[in-house]
């Protein structure tokens, strides 16, 4: 047996021995069950340790219960991606009940809202409070509202319009106040957050509600007993992002909480997640199992010519550059508005319209060899849909801390739009950036992936596209260079670029169709 298959087995074998531990760690401390909140929204409840407080008997009296908090996810993510910062909270005596809002995550019910719209979210975040008002594992008459980002905007509103809560923390987030005070406000941000949008505003509020002209960030303002201390805190060396799961940013809000409920802590708080080891394991033995899979896949089709006639790598380049450039006045009125997403169908128009000029500069400066495109095209689109379905079993295993990644029907149906509209772009990418050797094409593609990426950020910037993306552009680099390993690998074995453009079609359409908010249901 060659040794090259003998890696790919070690590899297969150690990735999933270490989902495997993955999944185990999952199901373990701190205790956590999935509960269905009425409206069919989704949420899952962490509870403190020790044992398993879900299956008892007889319930604690009201004085032994422990406060809650609702935790709410922001813009395009989910209560997956907050689950590390609910297990913190709870292994610190906190039960925690973390929901999918409506059009986000498992939540099938249509998204209403925009990015910043956080009132149109106040009926989740109010089923999740009365839940766990009526319910007899936590003290229902202590909850604050947590939230990320857009959820901080929602944690924000709902504080302002039930001053029965005890306090609300806004993590990177927070734009407006309602009719009421609320109560014990924590506004703590990342340094590498937008600095008006977020940071400016923050302190704004703050500083508002504290009644100084400026805050200085850091100090608590106000009387916890009273329920008017607020307080602004920049975390270093985060991003918007990395803030949700940071342990010095949970060890912040802990304090926070301890502050808000008058708990006199006895131990030392405790931020370590159990899973992370495990999950950044499999995903660097998910990121090298690319290779093998790149060139089975590319095994799989005929091979394509090394050399083919048309402009150098590097024209290509330029030709994408301006392709995405122009594309950008033509996205504003959102041709693919059809797609039920929110801000993923402008992400969709730009691709499209992209694609659509690059094909006719293609077919302006030669005769595309449309029988070479053609030749085999269905063991093509066969390889590359066998190579996305591996990647779709393998990061769905890994998830657990990410998103949730699994398609609900309604996305799967977005998804099969995505991959139509999409896939002229990145055949036209491959076709005119993706020449010559192993080595120079896989440069010139890798370089193509970094100007998508900077020019996004150019289009968020002149409000041309949603300010949003620029947010998730680090999510977007990640996901970039895992598709060029494969799609570098698959060069190695055919040249065949059919099958590189179908893979990271499928692949582009998925995150898309995954992460948005979805406006309509079955």
């Amino acid at each position: 047996m060659k040794i090259s298959r003998i890696i790919a087995i070690v590899l297969v074998l150690l990735f999933i021995v270490a989902v495997a531990r993955l999944a185990r760690l999952e199901n373990g401390a701190p205790p956590h069950v999935f509960v269905m909140l009425p409206g069919q929204e989704p949420a899952t409840m962490y509870m403190p340790g020790p044992g398993n407080p879900f299956y008892t008997l007889f319930p604690k009296p009201v004085a032994e219960r422990p406060p809650a908090v609702v935790l709410i996810h922001g813009f395009t993510g989910d209560r997956v991606l907050m689950s590390g910062l609910a297990r913190r909270l709870a292994q610190n005596g906190y039960g925690v009940l973390a929901i999918d809002v409506n059009g986000h995550g498992e939540n099938r019910n249509p998204f209403n809202g925009g990015e910043a719209e956080t009132d149109s979210l106040r009926a989740n975040v109010k089923t999740a409070v009365d839940y766990l008002r009526e319910n007899q594992l936590v003290d229902g008459s202590r909850i604050v509202v947590m939230g990320h980002s857009m959820g901080a905007g929602a944690a924000l509103d709902y504080a302002t319009h039930d001053p029965t809560v005890k306090g609300a923390v806004m993590i990177s987030g927070g734009w407006a106040l309602g009719p009421e005070r609320p109560k014990n406000a924590l506004f703590i941000f990342a340094e590498r957050d937008p600095v008006e949008p977020i940071q400016d505003t923050s302190a704004a509020l703050a500083a508002h509600l504290a009644n100084v002209p400026k805050i200085d960030l850091g100090k608590t303002y106000g009387d916890f007993a009273q329920g008017n201390a607020v307080e602004a805190i920049r975390m270093p060396g985060l991003d918007h992002v990395t803030i949700v799961n940071s342990p010095d940013a949970a060890t912040t809000i802990v304090k926070w909480l301890d502050s808000t409920f008058g708990t006199a802590r006895t131990t030392p708080i405790e931020v370590k997640d159990a899973r992370r080891g495990s999950a950044r394991f499999a995903l660097l033995m998910f990121v090298f199992l690319l290779v093998p899979l790149g060139v089975v896949c590319g095994s799989m089709v005929p091979g394509w010519a090394e050399e083919r006639p048309g402009p150098s790598g590097w024209m290509g380049l330029l030709i994408l550059g301006g392709a995405l450039f122009a594309a950008m006045p033509l996205t504003a009125a959102n041709p693919a508005a059809f797609v039920p997403i929110v801000v993923g169908s402008i992400q969709i128009s730009w691709f499209m319209v992209a694609g659509l000029i690059m094909l006719g500069v293609i077919a302006l400066s030669q005769t595309p060899d449309w029988n070479l495109i053609r030749a085999a095209a269905g063991t093509a689109m066969l390889a590359g849909a066998v190579g996305f379905a591996v990647v779709y079993v393998c990061q769905v295993a890994m998830s657990v801390m990410l998103h949730h990644l699994s398609l609900s029907p309604e996305r799967l149906m977005v998804m099969a739009m995505a991959t139509v509209l999409l896939f002229p772009f990145w055949m036209s990418f491959e076709w005119l950036v993706r020449r010559g050797g192993l080595a120079i094409s896989t440069v010139q593609a890798s370089l193509g992936r970094i100007l998508i990426l900077v020019l996004m950020g150019v289009g968020a910037a002149l409000n041309v596209l949603p300010f949003v993306l620029i947010l998730i552009l680090p999510i977007l680099g990640i996901a970039f260079v895992m598709i060029e390993i494969f799609a570098a690998s698959a060069y190695s074995a055919s040249r065949n670029l059919t099958l590189i453009a179908v893979f990271e079609t499928l692949w582009f359409a998925w995150m898309i169709s995954a992460t948005s908010p979805i406006t309509f249901m079955f």
